[in-house]
């Protein structure tokens, strides 16, 4: 039997990715050299790639849940900002010299081009993006440190990777993610989240490897029976039942467990999932003061952020289906 809390909670994803896209939108930059871009947070000026193409999948999935063009103007002028900073961010290939962000930027940009539908039709943006998942397919083919967290979180770069290659059709990059993945990860049970370690330095720490690492294997393997097994006789053991604490960005950190545990639930159907997904979505909900779907990256930081408000997204929007199966967008 269907857990009866679904139906609230997708009815919910429907109305949290407007809110968040309307907050979103409201901090978009309207002129000036930077017109299209989102900043991090408000009042910033920095250009911000990757947070541009979150708001562009926010955008996008909000229209393709609601079916409206509401978000149409801002999506269109963040693509241009892309297009227009593209060099700039994202190389012909990632090496030692290459900016730490460069792979997960280029795992924004596959994103947020699967939750676009024009930009999958746009003849300018598709081989332009498929030129990023394949400097994303070298770098993985070629990355020995799989220890890489925040940014440089492999189990990120190959949950993106798989699910392009799927949307696609492309086998060369399907396979190319899938050896990845049975490289670094196979199929044993994942570090328990609780027990995940954290940066001791450095300024981010967003990244949840043992829910991004869960989320790499469905892209790469399917939503098979087996994998329904192994999530709930290897994954559930280790799963969460309420909000971990974490020393730094820990709304973050959190939303992108209760990503993992949301898709978890959708292909396993076990209510474990669901009891700690629905426990850690409610703190976070507690967290966001004025309910406009944007946060901040930890309880002391009330000023919403776009990476924290994309992964708080990505959580909520879950059990819609967003993110789990062959042809997730």
């Amino acid at each position: 039997m269907r857990d009866p809390r679904l139906k609230t909670l997708r009815a919910e994803s429907l109305r949290h990715l407007g809110l968040a896209g309307n907050a979103l939108a409201v901090r978009q930059a309207a002129r000036g050299p930077l017109r299209g871009n989102v900043p991090p947070w408000p009042k910033a000026e920095d250009a911000d790639f990757h947070g541009t193409l979150a708001a562009v999948w926010i955008w996008s999935r909000s229209q393709t849940l609601a079916q409206h063009e509401r978000f149409a103007a801002n999506i269109a002028a963040a693509w241009a900002f892309v297009e227009a900073s593209w060099t700039r961010f994202v190389p012909e290939a990632i090496g030692p010299d290459t900016g730490e962000e460069a792979a997960y930027d280029c795992a924004l940009a596959l994103r947020a081009f699967l939750a676009d539908r024009e930009a999958v039709t746009d003849g300018k943006r598709s081989p332009m993006v498929d030129g990023a998942a394949r400097v994303l397919a070298a770098y993985l083919a070629d990355l020995d440190d799989l220890s890489g967290r925040e940014f440089r979180d492999p189990g990120w770069m190959a949950w993106n990777l798989g699910e392009y290659a799927r949307a696609v059709e492309d086998r060369g990059l399907l396979s190319s993610a899938r050896k990845f993945v049975d490289r670094a990860f196979g199929m044993k049970a994942p570090p328990a989240f609780a027990k995940e370690p954290a940066l001791d330095d450095g300024l981010f720490d967003f990244s949840s490897t043992s829910a991004t690492r869960i989320m790499a294997i469905l892209a790469t393997e399917g939503t098979t029976p087996f994998i329904g097994a192994w999530l709930r006789e290897r994954v559930g053991p280790v799963a969460p039942r309420a909000l971990i604490n974490r020393p730094r960005d820990e709304s973050t950190w959190n939303a992108c467990v209760a990503w993992a545990l949301g898709n978890a639930h959708v292909v396993s159907t076990d209510p474990q999932f669901l009891d700690g997904y629905a426990a850690i979505v409610h703190e976070l909900g507690r967290r966001d003061r004025d309910g406009d779907g944007a946060i901040g990256r930890g309880a002391g930081f009330p000023e919403a952020e776009t990476l924290p408000t994309f992964y708080y997204a990505l959580a909520v929007d879950s059990l819609a289906g967003a993110s789990a199966g062959p042809a997730a967008t």
